[in-house]
């Protein structure tokens, strides 16, 4: 059986820390020989091939797809000759059945390249690019791994050497797509974005005519939006090396089924713009208005019906391709195991854990000319890494009372031995909160000078972008003074925080956080009056983490301008002194967290074990 040549690839690349992804630039290959060899002989290639005995299966085929008019021309070719013993009657019977264009890209060109290329005591290890763009290793020994007969047969339009091999042919992973069984899913939906466009550099010029530039020898080529765009991946690139995970139809119809409720959208969505603090209208993806109007265009629920799916399936296949380039991904390449805490990183840059489950529901491995595919009866990726991320608000957009907001970095160094600080915030809150490359520590405050009287009541409105129809834990993180003076007096906070969303039947709703409690205080928005309200005073002196609970959005905002918002403010009056002295009256945010609730539940779990 054939040395697995993708493993030998893997095997040069292992030390590498941080090797590129992709490459297109072919000139460490193929390059013409300078050293002086030249052919010496009356026939061509196909003279010589023609007139070999042990040839006449190369002969057929050459024949067959009428390649035998290319080996007899002027342009000059190595070629490297399968010797009748070296094909099977199964491959043969296979490719003498197949149409021309199969058995000139998969057998002729396979083993045919440009240029001079003798064997010598001189000759290093390269790599050899083929007719039809696949790479070889080519060696004193060898070429694609197979030993020679006979080496060096000149020609007048080349040279020849005859192997003890069939170098076979695999697809790229692009041209894979085509040829997908029981994954029809995603193979219909990639193929559906499939285009042809006129490669002006291979095709060869003719006149202008009317002003436009005519061509002799149109070539076009095939490239894919689903691919390049939302992949982030060149899966026809030769001289790339990829492993792409492929969903069966199992697989897609679950993944499927997980993604699309998160983009339920309504035809209209009435939302509180925080700029101007009133109500306006939005839907999907700023889409057209009327030029008269200036009202958004409503579309109907087929529409939606449409861009929902689209989403989903543009979730579904973002994160299925795994360059070679980054050691992390290796275990994917069958080169060891990802442990626990390992992640991989697709080639959209998002780090996934868990990848030994993929690897676990891999039903088939295929080798690839550019890599591997992974046929999964599962995509077990998790929503919080993949299609319902966590969502991060640092910065209010909002502020009332309030003259001026500032922004703080603290550096951590100044942070040092104070870890009292921050014994309130848990593990998973600190990815966020202390950024792996990041030296400070920072949140968005304001200053009691700031603050438009002595007893106003300073307001936060925080915009929450694309929020899906999901459930999310909502979290807030204060902050004490004492975390960039240490001697100041220690004062709880006194807030009271407010949901705006909107409703799947487009009515404005405001909700107090957390949901069910109340006091008799109550507060009148722009959209709604509400009696419930909540006051939290959390752990004073510390860095609080305040639970608002769970909270269920029927409508989607994803990719919107529409968007829900968080309002955060004092319930107590400012106005005494000894109400200044006993409250923070400052407000100190280092961000509100939308957790998704399966990673939320996931973390509980964790810390409750």
């Amino acid at each position: 059986m054939k040395k697995n040549k993708y493993i030998g690839i893997m095997m040069l690349t292992a030390g590498l820390v941080l090797a590129a992804a992709s490459c297109t630039d072919y000139s460490d290959y193929n390059t013409a020989p300078t050293d002086g060899t030249e052919p010496i002989a009356n026939n061509t290639l196909w003279g010589n091939i023609a007139s070999d005995q042990q040839l006449t299966k190369f002969a057929d085929l050459a024949k067959k797809c009428n390649y035998s008019a290319t080996l007899n021309s002027p342009r000059f070719f190595t070629v490297w000759a399968p010797v009748n013993e070296a094909i099977s009657d199964a491959d043969y019977n296979r490719l003498m059945a197949s149409d021309s264009a199969t058995i000139v890209k998969q057998f002729m060109q396979q083993h045919i390249t440009e240029y001079n290329y003798p064997v010598s005591a001189a000759l290093d290890s390269m790599t050899i690019v083929s007719l039809n763009d696949k790479h070889h290793p080519f060696t004193q020994k060898g070429f694609d791994g197979f030993s020679y007969q006979t080496i060096n047969i000149p020609s007048t339009n080349g040279v020849m050497h005859k192997i003890n091999g069939l170098s076979e042919y695999y697809h790229n992973l692009y041209e894979n797509i085509d040829n997908l069984e029981d994954c029809d899913s995603i193979k219909e939906y990639i193929q559906h974005y499939d285009e042809y466009y006129l490669d002006v550099n291979a095709s060869v010029i003719g006149p202008l005519r009317d002003g436009k530039q005519t061509y002799l020898d149109s070539v076009l080529k095939k490239r894919n939006t689903v691919i390049n765009s939302i992949m982030r991946a060149d899966l026809g690139n030769e001289d790339s090396t990829y492993c792409m995970v492929i969903p069966n139809n199992k697989a897609w119809k679950d993944a499927y089924e997980a993604v699309y409720p998160c983009y339920n959208y309504i035809k209209k969505m009435d939302y509180l713009d925080l700029a101007q603090k009133t109500n306006v209208a939005s839907n999907y993806a700023t889409r057209p208005t009327d030029a008269k109007s200036q009202t958004p265009v409503e579309f109907d629920d087929e529409t939606f019906a449409i861009i929902q799916d689209s989403l989903t399936c543009r979730k579904i296949v973002g994160n299925l391709v795994f360059s070679n380039g980054h050691p992390r991904n290796y275990p994917l390449f069958g080169m060891g195991t990802f442990a626990p805490a390992d992640s991989a990183i697709t080639t959209r840059g998002d780090y996934l854990t868990d990848m030994q489950e993929i690897v676990d529901h891999t039903v088939s491995v295929n080798e690839m000319s550019n890599g591997m595919t992974r046929v999964v009866d599962s995509l077990t990726f998790h929503p919080w890494e993949t299609y319902l991320k966590p969502i991060v608000v640092s910065v209010p957009a909002h502020t009332m009372a309030i003259n001026k907001l500032t922004y703080h970095s603290i550096p951590l160094e100044y942070l040092e031995g104070r870890d009292t600080l921050f014994s309130k915030v848990p593990e998973m809150f600190r990815q966020w909160l202390f950024p792996a490359k990041s030296k400070f520590f920072s949140y968005a405050g304001v200053d009691a000078t700031d603050i438009t009287s002595t007893n106003g009541k300073p307001e936060f409105g925080y915009i929450l972008r694309d929020v899906c129809s999901a459930t999310y834990h909502i979290y807030v993180v204060v902050v004490p003074e004492q975390v960039y003076d240490e001697t100041a007096a220690v004062k709880p906070y006194y807030l009271r925080f407010y949901l705006n969303w909107t409703d799947a039947s487009n009515k404005q709703q405001c909700t107090v956080l957390p949901q069910g409690a109340r006091t008799n205080s109550k507060i009148t928005t722009a959209n709604a009056a509400n009696t419930a309200t909540v006051t939290n005073l959390g752990d004073p002196g510390r860095v609080n983490v305040i639970d608002l609970g769970e909270f269920t959005f029927p409508a989607s905002y994803y990719g919107q301008s529409a968007y829900p918002s968080l309002m955060m403010m004092h319930t107590e009056s400012y106005s005494t002194s000894t109400n200044r002295n006993r409250y923070d009256q400052q407000m100190r945010v280092a961000g509100v967290f939308l957790i998704p609730k399966a990673y939320n539940d996931k973390w509980v779990n964790s810390e409750n074990e």
